[in-house]
C-alpha cells in the first residue's frame, strides 16, 4: 500500500519544498528600507505627527512595504541633500520623484506613478500679477522656490526668470507676504497648508492655470545593490495596489485625483 502512494508523496513533498524555499528567499530579501525625506513636511505628501509618518505618499509606500515584508526607516535632510544622499546609495529610497534625464542617473524608478503634483504661480492677494499661461511674460518679476524642487521645464529649465532658493516653503511664504520677492512657485496643497499653519492663508493668491502638472514616483537609488529588485517589487505591488478601493481611500482622505496607470 505505501508502495502505491509513494510517488505522489513525493511530489507533494517537493512542491511543499519549493514554496518553503521562496517563501525563506522573499523573507531574507526583505529589509529595513532608509527613506529620505524633506526636513520640513510636505503636507498632504508626507508629514509627520506623533512619531509617525502620515500623508498620501507615505501612507501608499508604508502599505506596499508591509506587502513585501520590508520595515521602514526615515531620515530627513535638506532637499538637495536627500538627492545627494540618494545618488551616492546613503539612503535606500524617496517616497516623490519627478521624472527627469538628470535624476534617471542615479535614481531608479518603479513603472507607474503612485500620485500626481502640480505646481503654482503664488502672489500676494494685493498683487496685480496676472498670468495667461506664458511665464516668458513674467521675466520682469522675480521669482522664489524651494531649492532642489523640480516646477517643469517652463520654469526649472528656464534661464530667463529671475529666481531665487530657498531651504523651505515656510522660508518661501514668508519671503513672499514680505514683499522681497514678486512671485513663489511652489505645489498648491502644500503652500496651502503652511500658510494656514503661519496664519497667513488670507495673505497669498493661486494664479492659473498651474504652471505644471506631472506624476510622481517612488525611486529607489541606483547606488544599492537590490535596486532593481526592489523597483521590480513595488512595480507589480503598486500596480495591484492601484486597482483597489484602499488606494482610492487614501487619496480621497488627502483630496488627491487618481492617477491614470
Amino acid at each position: 500500500m505505501l508502495a502505491k502512494y509513494r510517488f505522489p508523496i513525493l511530489i507533494v513533498a517537493a512542491i511543499l519544498s519549493v514554496a518553503c524555499n521562496l517563501t525563506l528567499t522573499r523573507q531574507s530579501d526583505a529589509r529595513e528600507l532608509v527613506v529620505g525625506v524633506s526636513d520640513t513636511d510636505y503636507t498632504p505628501f508626507y508629514f509627520e505627527k506623533d512619531g509617525a509618518f502620515h500623508g498620501a505618499a507615505a501612507e501608499i509606500v508604508q502599505h506596499l512595504a508591509r506587502k513585501l515584508g520590508h520595515s521602514l526607516s526615515y531620515k530627513r535632510f535638506p532637499w538637495k541633500r536627500v538627492q545627494f544622499n540618494l545618488a551616492t546609495g546613503q539612503i535606500d529610497m524617496v517616497l516623490v520623484y519627478f521624472k527627469t534625464p538628470a535624476r534617471a542617473k542615479t535614481a531608479l524608478y518603479v513603472d507607474i506613478p503612485h500620485i500626481y503634483e502640480s505646481s503654482s504661480l503664488v502672489v500676494n492677494t494685493g498683487s496685480r500679477i496676472s498670468y495667461d499661461g506664458d511665464i516668458n511674460t513674467l521675466a520682469d518679476y522675480s521669482f522664489g522656490n524651494v531649492a532642489g524642487y523640480w516646477h517643469g521645464k517652463d520654469y526649472s529649465l528656464n534661464s530667463g526668470l529671475q529666481k531665487l532658493e530657498f531651504s523651505t516653503t515656510k522660508d518661501l511664504l514668508a519671503t513672499l507676504v514680505r514683499g522681497r520677492i514678486d512671485i513663489a512657485v511652489c505645489n498648491k496643497p502644500v503652500m496651502s497648508a503652511i500658510a494656514e499653519e503661519m496664519g497667513l492663508s488670507g495673505q497669498i493668491r493661486f494664479l492659473e492655470p498651474k504652471i505644471d502638472y506631472a506624476p510622481d514616483y517612488i525611486a529607489f537609488s541606483k547606488a544599492a545593490p537590490d535596486a532593481k529588485a526592489l523597483a521590480a517589487s513595488f512595480s507589480k505591488a503598486l500596480k495591484v495596489f492601484v486597482k483597489t478601493e484602499e488606494y482610492k481611500a487614501i487619496l480621497s482622505k488627502y483630496r488627491f485625483e487618481s492617477p491614470s496607470s
